[in-house]
């Protein structure tokens, strides 16, 4: 690379050549060769000289018109040569950083001028780079920040560039001193092409040490820097590094900011700040310093309405959540007056009402010192009617699956409520990306109508496949489990080509095969099929049969099940209720020869009715963000023909509530009981028995496994009632379970959510020994992982705190489980 102070050199190299004449007409002249007699320019006197011509050589890619502007010299425009106006000239083509070598040749000389030659020696284009001294890890991210493309000349601009986005990078990882060398060397003369090497040396990643808030006379230093969550001081009881990114520092200023207005203090300003390096605690690290003013404290005077027919002044103050002396809280003023998540704002009682064009003007005047009049002028404009519903994007759902899903319709009023509740209900459906639905809006202002479209993007797989092994625990061995999902199947177009995907595609079916296997005699065949919308209407109808084996040296267990299902969605007492009801038929052979776990052997006949009612309000079944989801069932198995008899009762809930940002916490309770008709053909199987999880359990088909994390399940490891030290399942059961979770990656390829869980339960032998506080407790961490082929894999590690008395079930042990299947 050339030295940037290269003008003397070059001016010193000025060559002025006497040759025959050249026409007299003013042209530019480029040539690609030019034979010079060398003349030392200083031997002249600068003379003033109109220029006739203007010849480019040297070049390589830039074009000749660009030099000729850069220069400023003009043909037809007179000189002094040797002079200023050269010098100038060779300055501003330089300064381009373009060229290595500049030079300005005198061609020839006549009594109307001069015939100038421009010679250029361009940079070295790039051919490409190598960066150094850092991890594979982090290179791929250093050279997405590095502003370099190929082919693109390297300058000590484009070079200085790099090396400052290096910089930068590492300076928002948290890292100071960060040292980058770049080198630069020709690989090919003839093409004039460069590699550039960058050698990095991270630096070192300071921490947080120290926190100054300045100015804070309401709110103590501590509540200050709590609200300042993105950033930290290091002290002793946080483990992790508290580094100082700048993009968090800035989200930490905005939350101390939004904290003091949501306290009424609305003027709050950080007048100034600053963040240095500082040794002057007991380690070199991070200080920062903030000046806070935080002005008066605001409290409500009046709230006034203008222009409101729809809703009353009270109605209004409701949903705005003031009212007069109140403090004014600006967070909460914001989110009441426009969109909030719960839709009582007050732009939402009214969109869900037509009044799609509604419009509020609010106008905050300061009275006094410390009060403010709320003023607000409003615009309701005209009911609007939906014109059109409209769906793209779908590739392989049909439309009528989904047109059925959606709570807009055309001719109806407008509502947004509705287009929300359509967006959760596709969400849910599983077939399509749930951040990618994207419901537009077409107005017409003046026929006062809309048109809604659904922009949606499929999923890269609706199917899934599931192929897992684990181990059952004593007496099961190594299980080996493969099963096949069809979550969008269409038994209507199985003669139909074009609607392949494996399997024929489209019509929101579900079909599932699966198989499980052990090397210890278990087996488990199953298919089931489910039509969500029978003929049309919210109706489902599904069947499902199985066939379970588990054979030792001492019993064998045999199960063949069937069951037809139908249920249907309800509108009252809202629309998230739904009801089911199926008939189940089991026929159980057992064969044990000690008779202590089921007594007599022989076959075993149960007809059950099963009835159940749900509401479901959930967002998401893979990993809700809010809502919550309440059962109640009722099973019974009548005393018929020769058949065994029992009744089941079952309730269970799960709450979902987001905290902040994408953190989650979920709260759920179980309960259920098993009961007898009579004294007579009592059946024994199904009694309740907890631990582990279901992928686990299904080995255990003659019982009603209750998962739980912590506790591994199965024979010999489960939370269940003992007589003469022999598992004999009990009659109730309560488990209670919460968990906070925080989606780490949500796309399509992958979702990754890591959460923290506390569970507890217990089964009881009869009502005389429940006890709802006498419960096995566990927590842990764990992760789910969502792919599209394989479907929903949940991964816990939990630490228990009780034993299983009588078995080898210790309390203080860890756990760990592994499931496929979604939990919620």
């Amino acid at each position: 690379m050339p030295h940037k102070n290269v003008y003397t050199p070059i001016l010193l190299t000025l060559l002025i050549l006497l040759g025959v004449s050249k026409p007299t007409t003013a042209q530019v002249v480029v040539s690609d060769t030019t034979r010079l007699s060398l003349i030392n320019p200083s031997a002249n006197d600068p003379k003033l000289l109109k220029i006739l011509g203007i010849t480019i050589t040297g070049l390589q890619s830039t074009n000749e018109p660009f030099i000729i502007a850069t220069s400023g010299l003009q043909v037809g425009e007179e000189i002094l040569v040797p002079g200023s106006a050269i010098t100038n000239a060779l300055r501003r083509i330089y300064s381009t950083g373009l060229y290595a070598d500049v030079q300005i040749l005198e061609g020839s000389r006549t009594e109307e001028g001069v015939y100038l030659t421009i010679f250029v020696r361009e940079q070295p284009r790039l051919e490409s780079f190598e960066i150094a001294g850092i991890k594979k890890s982090a290179r791929r991210e250093v050279r997405e920040r590095i502003p370099l493309l190929t082919g693109f000349g390297i300058t000590n601009s484009t070079l200085a560039q790099a090396e400052s986005a290096i910089k930068r990078y590492y300076l928002e990882k948290g890292y100071r001193y960060t040292n980058v060398n770049s080198r630069v060397e020709v690989i090919d003369s003839v093409l004039n092409r460069a590699k550039i090497f960058f050698t990095i040396e991270p630096g070192t990643r300071l921490q947080v040490e120290k926190i100054n808030i300045i100015g804070n006379e309401t709110v103590s230093d501590r509540i200050a820097k709590k609200k300042m969550k993105e950033v930290k001081e290091n002290t002793w009881f946080r483990l992790a590094r508290q580094l100082f990114k700048k993009d968090k520092y800035e989200t930490a200023k905005e939350n101390l900011i939004s904290y003091y207005k949501s306290r009424g203090y609305r003027d709050v300003q950080i007048v100034n700040d600053s963040v240095y390096v500082t040794d002057a605690g007991r380690r070199e690290g991070i200080q920062i310093d903030l000046n806070v003013i935080e002005g008066p404290k605001y409290f409500v005077r009046n709230i006034i309405w203008d222009g409101n027919t729809v809703h009353t002044e009270e109605r209004l103050n409701q949903a705005l959540g003031f009212n007069k002396g109140d403090v004014f809280n600006e967070t909460l003023f914001q989110e009441n007056l426009e969109i909030n998540k719960d839709e009582t704002d007050i732009t939402s009682i009214h969109q869900n009402l037509g009044y799609l064009f509604f419009r509020i003007e609010p106008n905050i005047q300061v009275v006094a010192a410390d009060s403010l009049d709320l003023n607000f002028f409003i615009i309701e404009d005209d009911i609007a009617k939906i014109e059109k519903v409209e769906i793209k994007g779908n590739t392989r759902t049909h439309d009528n699956v989904i047109r059925r899903e959606l709570r807009t319709y055309p001719g109806e009023t407008y509502s947004r409520s509705a287009i929300i509740r359509s967006v959760r209900q596709l969400q849910t459906l599983n077939y399509f990306v749930p951040e990618k639905i994207d419901p537009q809006l077409d107005v017409d202002y003046e026929n006062k109508t809309t048109n809604i479209t659904y922009g949606l993007e499929e999923t890269t797989g609706t199917d899934n496949f599931e192929l897992s092994g684990g181990f059952g625990g004593r007496g099961i061995g190594m299980i080996l489990s493969a099963r096949v999902n069809f979550n969008n199947f269409s038994i209507q177009n199985m003669f139909n080509r074009d609607a392949y995907s494996i399997l024929p595609t489209g019509d929101g079916q579900r079909l599932s095969l699966g198989i499980q296997v052990t090397g210890r005699g278990y087996q488990n065949y199953d298919i089931g099929f489910n039509e969500p919308w029978l003929n049309g209407k919210p109706t489902s109808l599904g069947f499902n049969t199985s066939y379970s084996l588990y054979n030792t040296s001492t019993f064998t267990y045999e199960l063949f099940s069937t069951s037809v299902s139908m249920g249907r969605r309800l509108t009252w007492p809202d629309d998230y209720f739904s009801q089911s009801n199926a008939i189940i038929l089991q026929k159980y052979n057992v064969d044990d020869q000690e008779g202590q776990y089921f007594g007599a052997s022989g076959n075993t006949f149960l007809l059950s009715f099963r009835s159940s009612i749900e509401r479901n309000s959930l967002d998401n079944f893979v990993s809700p963000n809010n809502g919550s989801k309440l059962s109640l069932s009722a099973e019974f198995a009548p005393p018929v023909f020769t058949f065994s008899q029992y009744y089941k009762l079952k309730a269970a809930y799960q709450y979902h509530i987001p905290i902040v940002g994408k953190l989650v916490s979920s709260f759920g309770l179980e309960w259920g009981h098993l009961g007898w008709f009579g004294k007579e053909d009592r059946s024994q199987f199904q009694r309740y028995y907890m631990g582990g999880t279901p992928l686990q359990q299904r080995q255990s088909f003659t019982n009603d496994n209750i998962d739980l994390k912590g506790f591994p399940g199965g024979l010999g490891g489960s939370i269940t009632p003992y007589v003469n030290g022999q598992p004999i399942g009990g009659r109730i059961y309560n488990k209670y379970s919460s968990e906070l979770r925080y989606p780490l990656v949500s796309n399509a390829q992958l979702q990754l959510i890591p959460y923290m869980f506390a569970e507890a339960g217990n089964v009881y032998r009869t009502f005389n020994t429940y006890d709802p506080f006498d419960v096995k407790r566990v927590a842990g961490v764990g992760t789910r992982i969502f792919l599209p082929i394989l479907g929903l894999v949940d991964l816990s590690y939990g630490y228990r705190f009780d034993g299983v008395y009588g078995t080898s079930i210790l309390p203080r042990r860890w756990e760990f489980l592994f499931n496929i299947g979604a939990p919620f």
